[in-house]
């Protein structure tokens, strides 16, 4: 009880005090790519390792695991075009749109080689990106992976678009209680007046529902390719995450070859937030293997 009540009080201060954390961390440094400017958090020295957030999210998703992680490698929280700071150019995004704005992101700093960290949908855009340049990914990390599978046959994108992209302080409050396993102290009124705020000031609702019709139309889906992932993987799952169940994890766990899978009692859909002293020791325990 303990833990979860410490946890949900840095829950609360991530919401209410993020610009804080932010220059606390490091001012947003930025690239072009195509045209378009790329913005992202690089922080520490040595091997890169390159953070991918959720659908309708960003860099700051990962703010307790960006200290921690770069004491020991080059860190990388990366805004996808379309999302956060990044530019939001009005385009068919998809999946392969993402992977190749990263691919030329990665050549543009000269990366050669990477471990990617993905949350959601940015466990999406690893897998991806791994399918597509294996020679250039050294680990893979999946934390509550969404869409490598693809959506449920009835999936309505209204009704996801919805959920991704809150309009309302009711929405707000329901995409909280899906996200995060450890919501009380965020449901008050003026947390999610704050939340709702950041979220509409990211303007990235013509991103998010353009990548949820290439997934209805069963674009860069993965399933049939996941076998070819040659890299070691590691699938971090909160337990009771209300948006990936538990079935795709086992699924995923039978079709990815050489993976590790850890399950996180406390969290939701966010264990890098909501368990962040444990997700860091995993995350380095792991890459740091042979």
């Amino acid at each position: 009880m303990k833990t979860i009540k410490i946890t949900s009080l840095l829950l609360l201060f991530t919401t209410v005090s993020i610009y804080a954390q932010e220059e606390k961390i490091r001012r947003l440094d930025s690239v072009e790519v195509f045209g378009q400017t790329l913005k992202y958090i690089e922080k520490g020295k040595g091997e890169t390792l390159i953070l991918l957030h959720g659908l309708g999210s960003n860099y700051e998703r990962w703010i307790y695991n960006i200290d921690s992680l770069s004491k020991s490698y080059n860190v990388i929280a990366l805004d996808l075009i379309g999302f956060g700071n990044s530019d939001k150019p009005m385009m068919s995004y998809r999946g392969a749109t993402l992977v190749e704005f990263l691919n030329q992101f990665m050549i543009e700093k000269k990366i050669k080689k990477a471990t990617l960290i993905g949350n959601s949908m940015g466990g999406w855009i690893s897998a991806l990106f791994v399918k597509t340049h294996p020679e250039k990914v050294k680990k893979l990390i999946l934390v509550n992976p969404a869409f490598l599978l693809g959506l449920p046959e009835d999936a309505n994108a209204e009704t996801i678009y919805a959920f991704a992209n809150p309009s309302t302080l009711a929405d707000m409050k329901r995409y909280v209680k899906k996200i995060y396993f450890q919501n009380s102290k965020l449901l008050s009124d003026d947390n999610l007046k704050t939340m709702l705020t950041k979220k509409l000031s990211w303007n990235d609702g013509y991103t998010v529902y353009q990548i949820i019709k290439s997934l209805i139309a069963k674009k860069d889906l993965l399933r049939d390719d996941l076998h070819k992932i040659d890299v070691p993987t590691l699938i971090i799952h909160g337990k009771h995450d209300a948006v990936v169940p538990m079935k795709t994890i086992k699924i995923l766990e039978t079709l990815i070859p050489n993976n590790k899978t850890i399950i996180y009692e406390e969290s939701g859909h966010s264990p890098m937030v909501e368990e962040s002293k444990r997700f860091n020791t995993d995350v380095l325990g792991f890459i740091k293997q042979d």
